[in-house]
């Protein structure tokens, strides 16, 4: 692939892997029957393959990453030194404990200049207060740990250019929960930051996604595993540029297509831990056993008797232990339960504010077109999206009713197409949950590939997957507004999630009641 091509490029590639795969699953739904090929087999299955290498390195860009540079430096800023001094900053401290060392460094000037973000409020501000008090801040440190936290400010500072720097001072901040917490911090604290060490973690990331092909392959067929990959590697909601490159960000999608792949293999109780460790990660992964616990319900519902089956308690037990290791190691490290209270408040307060690139049905509801960012984009005000931003509020307040009954809605039929079903298929489908009950910055939508794997199953879901992927890109190019985009998507997510529990509905012979 040429390294002439650029972001347009890229896309138009992507968009056009997205296209042919639909068509070629299409055409494999015409020709092939139960448990015999259709015309055409062999040549179809290198067409697959070769889409899903396309689509594989799509992800990366076609190895020009950034445009150029592997490395993500927002990223890395806000999770190395979020890690690394989270018993010292928490998730409120690291913005102005940045400015404070910046201006320690000779840099005051342009630190006073500098706005950040109160990361209390989520509001945009000024370092005037902090630097007024930088005590506020150091005081957290002992005098050695304060000297480390400079130093690594300093290496950092010197990676990025000046207004690239302000710029990351703007963001929101670190957000890990404490189970990540815990390992961030104990892969970063090992020594001061340098080259080496951060190539080291910045290969983590290249690692986790080996495995996690290695494990769909292995559980699911390389054909099911080649459709999560088209889907993975091409859709426009989760690119490279989001979170590739960085330290650790895939961690969770790894340990939950490797807990769906456990379960596929029989194996519930390990499966049941993997997929607790997913979620003690990010949280939203979750809701793969969330899909596990509707599919034990709709089971309950048909054979009209309470009772866990043998698999589903052994995923339970193993769920439950995996969330008690991970929730008691991560309090005892960093001083006890509150931890995570901090990290619920800290989420509370992210969650109450829209971005333009949210996703879901929550930002579907809350769409107003006479109140878009293209009209309701204010400069003169210090945060320029402010009246867009109370607009969106008010407008899902109107609709919370009807999201509520949405949402029961689609857990009622997700519970009917995953019930009596194997234990994967429950945890497949629960993926479907996340465009229409969580509302997430759309780069999270990348866990829909587990929906992929259900075409071992069902394989009218390869052709939903890849047409939502080549519809998505059609959207791109309607709306030029980040927000409206982002609608656009969130209408196509919504849709692709009940079609997909339709569809596993539908080929297991069952309606709902």
């Amino acid at each position: 692939m040429p390294f002439s091509l650029g972001p347009q490029e890229v896309g138009a590639v992507k968009a056009g892997v997205a296209v042919a795969a639909t068509a070629l699953l299409a055409t494999g739904l015409v020709l092939d029957r139960p448990g015999r090929r259709g015309a055409a087999a062999r040549a179809r299955d290198v067409a697959l393959a070769g889409l899903a290498l396309v689509g594989l390195a799509g992800w990366w860009n076609f190895f020009q990453f950034h445009y150029p540079g592997f490395a993500h430096a927002s990223e890395t800023f806000h999770y190395y030194l979020g890690a690394k001094y989270f018993p010292e900053l928490g998730y409120t401290g690291l913005y102005e404990c940045v400015a404070v060392a910046d201006a320690q460094a000779g840099l005051e000037p342009q630190a006073l200049r500098r706005p950040l973000r109160d990361l209390v409020r989520n509001e945009l501000t000024t370092t005037d207060a902090i630097l007024a008090d930088p005590a506020r801040c150091t005081a957290r440190f002992s005098t050695e740990r304060w000297g480390e936290f400079r130093h690594d400010v300093d290496f950092l500072r010197a990676l990025v250019p000046a207004r690239k720097w302000l710029l990351f001072q703007q963001d929101h901040g670190y957000n890990a929960t404490p189970a990540w917490s815990l390992l961030g911090h104990a892969l970063t604290r090992a020594a001061p930051v340098s080259a080496a060490q951060l190539r080291l973690l910045w290969a983590l990331d290249p690692l986790l996604l080996l495995g996690l092909w290695a494990a769909a392959a292995w559980a699911f067929g390389w054909r099911p595993a080649a459709v999560a990959a088209i889907y993975w590697g091409t859709n426009p909601f989760s690119p490279y540029g989001w979170t590739g490159g960085a330290i650790l960000r895939l961690d969770w999608l790894a340990a939950g297509v490797l807990g769906v792949a456990l379960l596929r293999r029989e194996r519930p109780a390990a499966g049941g831990a993997l997929l607790a460790l997913a979620a003690a990660l990010r949280i939203f992964p979750g809701a793969l056993a969330v899909g596990v616990g509707l599919g034990a319900l709709g089971r309950m519902l048909r054979e009209r008797r309470v009772a866990l089956s043998p698999a589903e308690r052994r995923f339970a037990a193993g769920a439950l232990l995996g969330l008690a290791v991970l929730g008691a190691v991560s309090s005892a490290v960093f001083g006890g339960p509150g931890v995570w209270r901090e990290f619920a408040e800290r989420s509370r307060v992210q969650l109450a504010t829209p971005l333009a690139n949210h996703v879901g049905l929550v930002t579907l509801l809350s769409y107003d077109p006479q109140r878009r960012s293209a009209v309701a984009r204010d400069a003169s005000l210090p945060d320029p999206m402010q009246r867009w931003k109370e607009a969106r509020r008010a407008r899902f307040a109107e609709r919370r009713v009807l999201f509520g009954a949405l949402v029961a809605g689609f857990s009622v039929l997700l519970a009917c197409a995953a019930g009596g079903a194997p234990l994967w298929v429950g945890a497949a489908l629960g993926a479907a949950l996340v465009p229409v009950a969580l509302e997430l910055t759309g780069y999270y939508w990348s866990l829909l590939l587990v929906t992929g794997l259900l075409a071992a199953r069902t394989p009218s879901i390869g052709v939903a997957l890849c047409g939502f992927t080549a519809a998505a890109w059609g959207a791109s190019e309607l709306w030029h507004w980040t927000d409206q985009i982002h609608v656009a998507w969130s209408a196509l997510g919504v849709v692709f999630a009940v079609a997909c529990a339709g569809l596993v509905l539908r080929a297991r012979g069952v309606t709902p009641e």
